[in-house]
């Protein structure tokens, strides 16, 4: 009996032993990464996204211990069209480079395993990236509150790996950055000023010159405004509009009439305000009861319709007119007396022409 006994023993202590060693080897866990997690789960741009990061994939693993809150492809999606970006690396430009990206994954990442059994009420968690993340469980679900103000939702919980667990969400987390302010010639596009790019465009090396130019303010003229200033000139196309105001140089006058050499925000401004262009000629800039109106050298007043857009090297306000500098144009008896066509002025003074000629439209 004693023997049984001992046979007995032995054999259930070798059972004990092969089981837990059958246990460690079939460890979900064990071998597992956050980034082969990640695959598993098709996070394929979030994946993409960390390894565009030298270094970060290593240095999650080498992390003691994570929790990863996971966007989706779709967030990211999402987190494409919100920056106006048309891939990855797109939206790495548009976040200012590969270190922000690194602050954005990092902000994603809480130094220490936090299972959802863990969580009640409202935590804050400080992140790989040093600012915080607020987390929220309620009836409702989890929830993660960014340095945004930006709430995304957790739709799968406690996918654990061999040095932490994550928790997919629905929405790229984003933290207090400094992101890349666009250009002129981006908010031009975002704001669909199509003429405006075209006459930029017309002046040869203008568009640079403003991309380069110091700190500068441009009252930009919307579509509907160079629509009206066509028919106020009579001019089928922008083409023929530069052949009314008397060429490229003078477009390029009337374009710069609207650029002013020094950055002016709205709430920069007095009720009064006169500032000269780089054109070399002033603008009046009006502020009262909250709206900005600007009046150029033939008195005509526009309406600033957005105002304070910030870009690289100053600020663009939306206007609805475009604003006239003096172009000192020749009528039509200065241009014939400067062309030496003495007979037809003559003619002219004899049948008592000047007053209706001088007065007519271009």
């Amino acid at each position: 009996m004693t023997k049984l006994f001992k046979y007995l023993f032995i054999g259930t202590a070798l059972f004990s032993m092969f089981s837990c060693q059958e246990i460690v080897d079939a460890d979900p866990i064990e071998g597992r990464t956050v980034v082969s997690v990640a695959q598993n789960e098709g996070l394929t741009t979030l994946v993409a996204a960390v390894q565009a990061v030298p270094g970060l994939e290593s240095t999650l693993q080498s992390q003691s211990s994570i929790t990863v809150f996971a966007p989706t492809n779709e967030a990211f999606a999402a987190a494409l069209d919100a920056f106006g970006a048309s891939d990855l690396n797109d939206l790495v430009a548009k976040l200012g480079g590969a270190t922000n990206l690194q602050t954005v994954l990092g902000f994603h990442v809480v130094p220490s395993r936090i299972l959802s059994s863990s969580l009640s009420g409202t935590s804050t968690v400080t992140t790989l990236a040093g600012q915080q993340l607020t987390v929220t469980r309620s009836i409702g679900g989890i929830t993660v509150v960014d340095a945004q103000g930006n709430t995304a939702n957790v739709l799968e919980t406690d996918l654990q790996f061999q040095n932490g667990v994550m928790h997919i969400i629905d929405r790229v987390l984003l933290p207090s950055i400094e992101l890349p302010k666009p250009n002129l010639v981006e908010v031009a596009n975002e704001f669909g000023l199509n003429t405006l790019l075209s006459a930029v465009n017309a002046v040869d090396g203008l568009g640079n010159t403003l991309l380069s130019a110091g700190e500068i303010t441009v009252f930009a003229p919307t579509n509907e405004a160079f629509a009206a200033a066509l028919e106020v000139f009579g001019a089928a196309d922008l083409n023929a509009l530069v052949i009314k105001l008397g060429g490229v140089a003078n477009l390029e006058k009337v374009l710069g009439f609207h650029v002013v050499p020094a950055v002016a925000f709205s709430g920069d401004l007095q009720a009064s305000n006169t500032f000269t262009t780089v054109a070399g000629q002033d603008l009046l800039v009006e502020v009262s009861g909250g709206s900005v109106t600007v009046t150029d050298r033939l008195g005509r007043t526009v309406n600033v319709v957005a105002a304070d857009i910030e870009i690289a090297n100053g600020v663009v306000h939306v206007v609805d007119g475009v604003l006239l500098p003096d172009l000192m144009l020749p009528n039509v008896v200065e241009a014939a007396t400067a062309a030496g066509l003495t007979t037809l002025i003559d003619a002219v003074t004899a049948a008592d022409l000047g007053g209706a000629l001088l007065g007519a439209d271009a």
